[in-house]
């Protein structure tokens, strides 16, 4: 009789709890038997679950992902059945995705494998003969009454065949080596402690009230993250009632070592359709977008990883160009190099609906560069790309939005070990040196890493636990050989790639993320493992690289007495189906891409040119007549936090005409729902103002968007779109003859709205005749 391998799991994030799933389940009963050690009293890692009563950061519960559900999930736990009556967006809430995760566990890990509060503490790999086994020790943390936190000094272990390192690349807040900085440490925080309004508060009472110059220090996903939330809550200052201090005392000032897109939430795409179909583009989640197999060449997908040449970073500056638009561009790329003659450096990709529009309307101002030092009369200076200075003054406020170092996540692994895995505290970027795809060293092959990389892609971690899974599984002995030399060879050579992305030096070649190639690992392991592609539709595009399209063959046809089989065959399947909705274009799929898309992009001031046309209506004793009327003016939408959580986004939009622009002529609230309700009346509603400045008075209407049409191309290959929409809810105290109607078109260059038009046609009351308005909007 085979023993059962013993293998301890450290951390009980995605990661750990994927990873003890596939050991538990994807192999004959008693291959393996998985230990789960975390040091937390919950599961879920920085996803929120329950009480936080671990030092770790945890993400704020009520934002969302920024990649879709769809990617943001394991291939055998489906989004639709997590989530009951409660509505279910396409980017779910962290606390969503912290039930998800209870919900998984619920479902493929038996409660006696899971042990809570634990805090590993130190490991010891010790080799007798050719076999190597691990003692890991831990103490147990307590909770007290008052939900106190409590160490046990007492020191538990158990030996285990196996180790897994699951424990996260975001363990502990990053602050930056800047000469100075601890000068001003009374004005620093992390950009982890500005993720809610109240954070953002508690720097603004620390930045004083005379205001200044609010500093996000950091490119990538964080710096934009944190550059867009206190600009949102400068905004909501002057546009949510009681208003005691103007946003406008502020500034925020984003430094970037790094040039930058800031990319949207949704994107054009053509999605899956036949080639007799009306071709209309969707709307469409990035990632969907971004993870679509048709952008690869045909053949087989290689992983690639090593330094980028200067024809790969030309070459996907150009693509972002042409999705996202010339009209995008002025205002979401930041220090992109176009010029043929000088030599790029690696762009950098940052998410954000708001973040560029927020920089067309003043509220941020973006650098290029390296903060040199800080002085202690708080003035900051910047070292730029072309080797000048540029100093900012009256610095109110620092946030520091350079992320998080994994080191406090390795601090258990042997001296030895750690020298093995070429292990640097100098590097954040790639502190270890490992093989498989980032999930083990050849050396030490009864060490695995599951999610150990910067891009935590839930599908990778699934990959990888798979592919350590089934190279323990192959070896009855414990002792090899687990690779062939052919499987050797590959490893060095991975290996050898890392070491040539291991650099702190600012021009160095390197993608955002080491690991970057989600795709190309994505299939890669897939085919190393056996694993098919579920296809999408009968559509010749392959579409996107989802977790839920890779299942392993057993659970692609399960024996109908099999419970487990036909679980997560089932679940597979309500994902596949899910997507097929999402991406097939279709008039009635109220999808919210394009609401999202044209509601992001009204974002700021446009001109704007309105004709009003009253006939009035013919009688036996008058004639037909016309009379018309034009005016001009601005309306500007001002972003502010929704008034409930129902919304998902707001505006108080105010029109002004010319000589008369410290007193609005018309103001109106906007505000984007998704969910059951915006399928009757749309995804986005207008409110009239009546007599309160800033509150929603009478409902005015709903908006339903259409389907974009392609309607010409732009010179660097970008796209021109159209799109159309409706009136959606009807004013609820009007007569039935006199209700208004409202039809749109917007005119979008990329992702960017660059004029549209509003017609509203209604009855006169009384049977006096029609009224037309007609209102053209440009930027």
């Amino acid at each position: 009789m085979v023993q059962p391998k013993k293998v301890a799991i450290i951390g009980a994030g995605p990661s750990g709890l994927v990873t003890a799933k596939t050991l538990l389940h994807s192999f004959p009963e008693g291959t393996f038997i998985p230990s789960v050690l975390e040091k937390s009293h919950e599961i879920g890692g920085l996803w929120p679950v329950g009480v936080n009563h671990g030092a770790e950061p945890r993400i704020n519960s009520w934002a969302r992902t920024n990649l879709s559900r769809f990617t943001v999930a394991f291939s055998d736990l489906a989004w639709d059945s997590v989530m009951g009556d409660e509505e279910l967006s396409i980017f779910p809430q962290a606390r969503q995705v912290g039930k998800y995760l209870e919900k998984y566990a619920d479902l493929y890990i038996p409660k006696g494998v899971l042990r809570l509060g634990k805090e590993v503490v130190r490991t010891v790999r010790e080799t007798d003969g050719l076999r190597a086994r691990w003692t890991v020790q831990w103490t147990s943390r307590s909770i007290d009454s008052n939900g106190m936190m409590y160490d046990g000094s007492e020191i538990e272990s158990e030996q285990f065949d196996y180790l897994v390192v699951a424990s996260g690349y975001f363990a502990k807040a990053h602050f930056p080596d800047i000469p100075g900085l601890a000068s001003v440490a009374d004005k620093v925080v992390h950009s982890s402690e500005v993720q809610t309004t109240d954070g953002v508060h508690k720097l603004l009472e620390r930045a004083g009230a005379s205001g200044g110059k609010l500093v996000v220090i950091g490119g990538s996903m964080s710096g934009v993250e944190a550059a867009s939330t206190v600009a949102l809550n400068l905004s909501s200052m002057d546009f949510c009632p009681p208003v005691i201090q103007s946003g406008r005392n502020y500034e925020v000032h984003h430094i970037s070592s790094r040039p930058f897109w800031a990319v949207p939430t949704y994107l054009p795409h053509k999605g899956l359709q036949g080639p007799t179909e009306t071709q209309h583009t969707q709307f469409l989640p990035l990632d969907l977008v971004f993870y679509d197999l048709a952008r690869r060449p045909p053949g087989p997908i290689e992983y690639g990883l090593g330094p980028l040449s200067t024809q790969q970073i030309r070459k996907t500056n150009a693509y972002f160009h042409s999705l996202l638009g010339d009209e995008y561009a002025k205002i979401g790329s930041f220090g992109i190099n176009s010029n043929e003659n000088q030599d790029p450096q690696p762009s950098w990709i940052a998410i954000g609906d708001d973040y560029a529009e927020h920089v067309r309307s003043g509220f941020i101002s973006v650098t290029i560069g390296r903060v040199s030092s800080i002085d202690s009369t708080s003035t900051l200076t910047v070292t730029l790309p072309n080797g000048e200075h540029q100093t900012i003054s009256n610095i109110a406020a620092i946030i520091t939005a350079t992320g998080y170092t994994p080191f406090s996540s390795l601090s258990f692994l042997p001296p030895s070990i750690l020298s093995t895995l070429e292990y640097s505290t100098k590097d954040p970027f790639l502190p270890l040196i490992l093989d498989g795809k980032g999930t083990s060293h050849a050396e030490i092959p009864d060490l695995g890493f599951v999610g150990f990389y910067r891009g935590p892609y839930w599908g990778v971690m699934e990959m990888q636990a798979r592919s350590l899974a089934s190279t323990w599984a192959k070896d009855p002995s414990f002792t090899g050989p687990y690779f062939s030399n052919e499987q050797l060879l590959q490893r060095s050579h991975e290996r050898s790639l890392l070491r040539s992305l291991r650099s702190n030096h600012p021009g160095l070649r390197r993608s955002q993320f080491p690991m970057g190639d989600y795709v190309g690992l994505m299939e890669s392991l897939a085919r190393e493992l056996n694993i098919p592609r579920v296809p999408i539709s009968n559509d010749p595009n392959p579409g996107p690289a989802i977790p839920s399209r890779y299942i392993p063959t057993p659970f692609l046809t399960p024996d109908p007495s099999d419970r487990l089989s036909t679980l997560i065959e089932r679940q597979s399947t309500s994902t596949i189906k899910a997507l097929q909705k999402t991406i097939i274009p279709s008039p009635d799929n109220l999808n919210l891409g394009i609401s999202m898309a044209i509601f992001r992009s009204l974002h700021g001031t446009w001109t704007y040119t309105r004709t009003t046309t009253i006939t009035s209506t013919s009688t036996p004793t008058t004639s037909h007549r016309q009379t018309q009327s034009q005016a001009s003016g601005h309306a500007t939408f001002h972003p502010r936090h929704p008034s409930t959580p129902f919304y998902e986004k707001e505006y108080v939009c105010e029109e002004t005409e010319p000589g008369t622009h410290t007193k609005p002529q018309k103001r109106s609230i906007y505000r984007l729902v998704e969910g059951t309700w915006s399928k009757r009346n749309g995804n986005v509603l207008v409110w009239d103002v009546d007599i309160d400045p800033f509150h929603a008075g009478m409902f005015s209407h709903g908006v339903m968007f259409g389907l974009a049409s392609e309607e010409g191309q732009l010179a660097n290959g970008g796209k021109r779109y159209v799109v159309r929409a409706r009136q959606g809810g009807i004013h609820v105290q009007r007569e039935k003859e006199t209700d208004p109607k409202y039809e749109y078109v917007f005119n979008l260059n990329g992702v960017s709205i660059v004029s549209w038009e509003c017609v509203l046609r209604e009855r006169v009351v009384g049977g006096g005749g029609n009224l037309f308005v007609r209102t053209v909007y440009v930027r």
